[in-house]
């Protein structure tokens, strides 16, 4: 039997190894082109096409809270050609606020995680402060919600970051939100907004080192090499505002577990690469590439979790 006839005989293409290769792996993540997380995903996008063999692509789908981003992965087919890459909020805090056109836990099959971090306290240059001492007490004299903070959407931790130093210091600020971290940062650049909680990856450093932005203190509980002179928010004696994040890598519901294990080793394989690590440590960003059952773990503890303390602040949609 020849072997084109043999192929068709047991329901194989002898073209199907090749197709697969030049199959894209698309990676939809919920931020912008140039935004904290997209700066990310891509270093780690162009090491897996290595690793698999195949190109991989990211498109940006930025907005709704997370929503746009996830139900295009949600309506795509279980194949292991799409995955989402989304922030904590957009997964175990914003279903609980919002209508939300599917269910995270079960619309939405865990993959690994891409790494966890938190964020940096930035201001434009021209706030008359220079250290968070200064600028608690320039807080506390401004008149309530006159002073700003842009968040890069509402829900994630950017915004809570703002909802919990409001509370710790006492005061009331207003929140500014964007669709996206590159939006907030156009606009915390000029002075549009009066500060942020930001990542500390991508253009923030320059902007700090080059003296356009000002950083005060690091939400996350060491201080980051990239800004080691950067008090951590528990140094600063605000505990209360400590606090972590993550960002998810998820596949449509329905893609089979081996299809989900084969993608949980790649991704590992490349965030342990040295370069890869390096850089994100360097962000204060600790790689991920946890085992799919343990982060499907801590995706459902973190929605409970949330879920709670939205009931507990009684958070609206704002």
């Amino acid at each position: 039997m020849k072997l084109k006839h043999f192929a068709i005989a047991f329901g194989w293409s002898i073209l199907a190894p090749w197709t697969l290769a030049q199959t894209p792996l698309k990676i939809v993540t919920t931020d912008q082109p140039g935004g904290g997380m997209d700066a990310l995903i891509r270093p780690v996008a162009e090491k897996l096409a290595v690793t698999l063999g195949r190109p991989v692509v990211v498109e940006n789908k930025a907005g709704a809270q997370g929503r746009i981003g996830g139900q295009a992965v949600v309506n795509s087919a279980p194949d292991g050609n799409t995955v989402l890459i989304t922030v904590q909020a957009g997964i175990v805090i914003n279903p609980h606020v919002y209508a939300w056109p599917y269910n995270s836990l079960t619309d939405l099959a865990p993959i690994t995680d891409l790494g966890r971090g938190s964020l940096i306290l930035v201001a434009p240059s021209a706030i008359p402060v220079n250290n968070f001492k200064e600028l608690e007490t320039w807080l506390k004299k401004q008149p309530n919600g006159k002073v700003n903070y842009g968040t890069y959407s509402p829900g994630t931790l950017s915004h809570f970051g703002g909802l919990l130093l409001s509370q710790d210091l006492g005061i009331e600020m207003t929140a500014v939100h964007y669709k996206a971290s590159g939006d907030l940062m156009k606009d915390l650049v000029p002075g549009v907004v009066n500060m942020g909680w930001t990542s500390p990856a991508g253009p923030i450093a320059q902007l700090v080192k080059s003296g356009r932005l000002k950083a005060f203190a690091y939400m996350g509980p060491k201080r980051l090499p990239v800004f080691a002179d950067i008090p951590t928010i528990r140094e600063l004696g605000h505990p209360s505002v400590e606090a972590d994040g993550w960002i998810g890598i998820f596949a449509p519901k329905g893609t089979s577990p081996d299809v989900i294990n084969k993608l949980q080793q790649s991704f590992s394989k490349v965030l342990a690469l040295p370069e890869i690590r390096a850089m994100y440590l360097n962000f204060g960003f600790e790689p991920g590439g946890t085992a799919s059952p343990e982060f499907a773990k801590l995706v459902e503890s973190d929605w409970q979790r949330y879920g709670d303390y939205v009931k507990k602040i009684n958070y609206k949609v704002e």
